[in-house]
C-alpha cells in the first residue's frame, strides 16, 4: 500500500518503483489519495483528519485482514497516516517510512514491524539527529542519505539521486 506525501504523488520515483517491486513479488498495489484536502484553507491538523477520514472510506472495501502480508511504504505526510492507519485499523503491518516528519516519530516504535526508516541528513522537515536518537532508541533500522533532502534528493546531481535511487529500491 502505498501513502504518498503532500507533494510527492504515488507516481514520483521513490514510491512509483516501491510498487512496481512489491507487484513483481505478487503484491497487490493500493495507493491512496487525499484528493485536494491540502489545498483547502485549514490547518495542517484540520487537513490530517479530513486526510484520515478519506483513507479510512477508500480502506472500506480493501478487506485487508484477507492478506497474508500486507507492506505500508509512505513518504512524508504519508508516513503519519500510515502510522495511524495500523494502529485505527488494529492491523498487522510491515512499514517502509520514507522522509517521516516529526508528527510521526510516535508511530515509529520498536515492535511496530518497521523494516526500514529512510531520510536524508539534509531534510528540513525532520532534524536528522533527532531522528537518528529516536530510532536508535526504538532498535529501529534508520538509512540516513547523506546531503539528501526532503524528496530524498541533492539538488543539481542528476547521476548522485539517480544513485540514492537506487539504493532506496534495494533497501525495499
Amino acid at each position: 500500500m502505498i501513502f504518498p506525501g503532500a507533494n510527492y504523488s504515488a507516481d514520483c520515483p521513490l514510491l512509483y518503483y516501491a510498487g512496481f517491486k512489491f507487484e513483481l513479488r505478487g503484491y497487490e498495489k493500493i495507493s491512496i489519495s487525499y484528493d485536494n484536502f491540502l489545498k483547502q484553507d485549514k490547518s495542517f491538523e484540520e487537513c490530517l483528519c479530513d486526510i484520515k477520514n478519506s483513507v479510512l472510506s477508500q480502506l472500506h472495501n480493501s478487506n485487508l485482514p484477507k492478506y497474508d502480508d500486507i507492506v505500508f511504504v509512505s513518504k512524508s505526510l504519508g508516513t503519519v497516516v500510515a502510522g495511524w492507519v495500523e494502529e485505527e485499523l488494529c492491523i498487522k503491518v510491515r512499514h517502509i517510512f520514507l522522509t517521516p516528519i516529526e508528527e510521526t516519530l510516535p508511530y515509529i516504535k520498536y515492535g511496530k514491524g518497521i523494516a526500514a526508516v529512510i531520510a536524508g541528513t539534509a531534510d528540513k522537515q525532520l532534524d536528522a539527529d533527532i531522528l537518528k536518537e529516536h530510532c536508535k532508541k526504538e532498535n529501529i533500522y534508520l538509512k540516513q542519505i547523506q546531503g539528501a533532502g526532503h524528496r530524498l534528493e541533492v539538488w543539481g546531481d542528476i547521476d548522485k539521486n539517480i544513485e540514492i535511487l537506487r539504493e532506496v529500491v534495494t533497501i525495499y
